[in-house]
């Protein structure tokens, strides 16, 4: 088990008591609702009291008694409530209550007017049950039921009246009380549970993107990239998933050399195939070679690699003067965006790696000077679309509309509007704006 996996179930072990600590801090509200309860006690013991003054027997006594008993432990309580002692007094206050109610009925018993007179104090054990509840204790709520309903058990069978009917809705009372007593704290642990454990994959994911994003710079050349011949502006996006875009720009005899690709793979096996498809190319861009030897080179390598299991999209470009030497290799059609229009660079060849030994054919198109080159992958539009057809359409409305900005601005406008909301894509994306040099034209006259 990992250190991360470890700590996280420590968290989720720990969270029930957490949980319970910060119920039991409920405990001073419970103790306001309980204080409530006692001077409705009072109030109505009072009123019942009052109405039986005239009454021959000694009710009026034992109610206005009772009365009094509530109001005195009304005050007693919430003085300690204030006293910051609430909590040591969750149980033996409720105990108290309930053991004021069975004297109420015990005297009631001894006068000989119960079941006539006093028998309705029996309703008192609801509303302290449902005071009890309130504390999410599930402990007290059942301590509290047995014993009103024991104590109420013996003393109506030994007044003669029949406890079964009010003992069993006692009962039922209680147990929905004790399942509404646990059901918060389970929903609370579940909740938190389910929390930390997103929070975790949140994290986790994010720190595995960051990662990936970090190990992908390693094999792009930077943001900004000024040479005599060319000058390149480029982004990238990490995907949640998948990262098998690759771009580079290697310095060669024969002028800069861009490689663009997509080799598709998820997280951290994607990125090992990169690395390796970027150290046979650093290892070959110098060699002389035309664009076609080269692309030839590296489909021979995916194809050792993989046997055909896995194929590679890619454009490779090079500038000779006011020409663009390219091939497209099953990927996405390039851009070329000129001082009045802007087309398409067809796709010109299949797949890499998909037969051992393919030859790649390489196009020429004319390329003046501060003309721009835009070439992406299609984690670019991926948000926008899914269709081929309609991404690649997307793009070139997009550098359409921002062409007349600077080569860094086109690229991230580009890319901006491609990617609406905060989400990550699933796929990785990048994107590169490439703008041939006068410079170059300089260096080739001379």
């Amino acid at each position: 088990m990992s250190s991360e996996n470890a700590a996280l179930k420590r968290l989720r072990e720990s969270l029930p008591e957490q949980v319970t600590e910060a119920l039991e801090k409920h405990v001073i509200a419970a103790a306001r609702w309980a204080m409530i309860v006692r001077l409705v006690f009072a109030v109505t013991f009072a009123a019942a009291g009052l109405r039986l003054w005239s009454h021959q027997s000694n009710a009026r006594i034992i109610y206005l008694v009772l009365a009094a008993v509530w109001l005195i432990l009304a005050a007693v309580v919430s003085a300690r409530v204030k006293s910051g002692a609430a909590e040591s007094l969750v149980s033996t206050t409720t105990m108290i209550d309930v053991t004021v109610v069975n004297l109420g009925l015990l005297a009631f018993v001894q006068q000989g007017l119960f079941p006539h007179i006093g028998a309705g104090m029996f309703m008192c054990y609801f509303p302290i049950l449902a005071v009890a509840a309130t504390r999410y204790r599930i402990g007290l709520v059942i301590n509290t039921a047995l014993y009103a309903s024991l104590f109420y058990l013996v003393l109506s069978l030994y007044a003669g009246a029949p406890p079964w009917f009010r003992l069993s809705m006692l009962a039922v009372t209680a147990a929905v009380m004790v399942f509404g007593s646990r059901k918060p704290k389970d929903l609370v642990v579940d909740v938190a549970q389910r929390s930390l454990q997103e929070a975790y994959q949140i994290g986790s994911k994010q720190t595995s993107m960051e990662l990936m994003a970090r190990t992908h710079e390693l094999f792009m050349p930077p943001a900004i990239f000024d040479l005599h011949e060319i000058w390149s502006s480029s982004k990238h996006g990490v995907g949640a998933e998948s990262g098998g875009d690759y771009f580079q720009i290697f310095q060669t005899s024969n002028g800069p050399l861009v490689v663009l690709g997509d080799l598709p793979g998820l997280g951290f096996e994607s990125l090992a195939n990169i690395a390796r498809i970027h150290r046979h190319l650093g290892a070959s861009a110098d060699r002389n070679e035309s664009l076609s030897q080269f692309a030839s080179g590296l489909n021979d390598f995916l194809w050792e690699e993989f046997k055909g299991s896995r194929t590679m999209t890619a454009v490779f470009a090079r500038w000779e003067g006011e020409q663009l030497h390219y091939i497209n290799a099953g990927h996405l059609p390039a851009l070329q965006i000129g001082k009045a229009d802007q087309h398409r660079l067809a796709v010109n060849n299949g797949p890499l790696g998909a037969a051992k030994g393919a030859e790649f054919k390489e196009d020429v198109v004319p390329f003046p000077a501060r003309d721009l080159l835009v070439i992406y992958t299609d984690g670019v539009f991926a948000k926008l679309t899914g269709d081929r057809e309609e991404g690649v359409t997307q793009i070139e409305k997009f550098a359409e509309q921002f062409r007349g900005g600077e080569v860094n601005t086109l690229c991230h406008r580009i890319f901006d509007c491609a990617h609406p909301g905060f989400d990550p894509n699933r796929d990785d994306s990048t994107i590169a704006v490439i703008r041939r040099q006068p410079a170059a034209d300089a260096k080739s006259a001379k």
